[in-house]
């Protein structure tokens, strides 16, 4: 009886795997925008708190955060459930997530700091976590703009050698969360340790353990 659920279950994910790819395409970009109307209607109804500056912040940067990690997790579920359709959803992950950098840091930069580039720049050196999250963001918004399929055909192999930098995105990201916040909050932690997890995905010990498996 096991035996006969599986094969039907297998039978009915290789026939419909591609179908679901397809499915969630459009499910990534309304999840993806879901965020950004949320913040705006709590914004318009007065619901971010106390401090409005520093909520939406916070809420802008997990996001970027939260699709990265999702951007990240593509290759992963693709080997592992030798699902190639899946591949097309990394793109747009990725991209979603440079938006919401941009968000953070026009929040941060515009309102938080009213471009007041000097104080910005002495915070900056004196907390490192600021430092962190401009270097990744900025990392970020240069993968976003050459992920356009003129630059991506332009660039060649050398555009696959550049967006390899998101790895370093994730763990950038990872070390302004946990430096963000103040010492015992664990709220970072389960962003932190998927991130090093996934990048642990890509090593060459794993990826020789994971092409015997499947």
């Amino acid at each position: 009886m096991t035996v006969w659920i599986s094969e039907r279950i297998s039978k009915f994910w290789r026939k419909n795997k591609a179908r679901l790819a397809g499915y969630l395409g459009p499910a990534v970009h309304l999840g993806s925008v879901l965020p950004l109307l949320i913040g705006l209607g709590d914004l318009w109804r007065g619901k971010l708190g106390a401090n409005p500056i520093q909520e939406a912040t916070l809420r802008s940067g997990i996001t970027a955060l939260t699709l990265l990690i999702l951007s990240l997790s593509i290759t992963p579920i693709r080997q592992l459930l030798k699902w190639t359709q899946i591949g097309r959803l990394r793109r747009p992950l990725g991209l979603w997530a440079a938006f919401y950098a941009g968000i953070h840091f026009t929040i941060y930069i515009a309102i938080d700091y009213g471009f007041q580039w000097k104080e910005l720049l002495a915070n900056s050196l004196t907390n490192k976590f600021i430092l962190l999250g401009f270097t990744a963001g900025t990392i970020l918004l240069l993968l976003a703009v050459t992920s356009l399929n003129f630059l991506l055909k332009k660039m060649g192999k050398r555009w696959k050698q550049l967006h390899r930098l998101v790895y370093a995105v994730g763990i950038l990201a990872a070390l302004h969360f946990l430096l963000a916040v103040k010492p015992g909050v664990l709220r970072p932690w389960p962003y932190t340790v998927i991130i090093f997890a996934l990048l642990a995905f890509r090593l060459p010990p794993v990826q020789a353990r994971v092409k015997k498996a499947v």
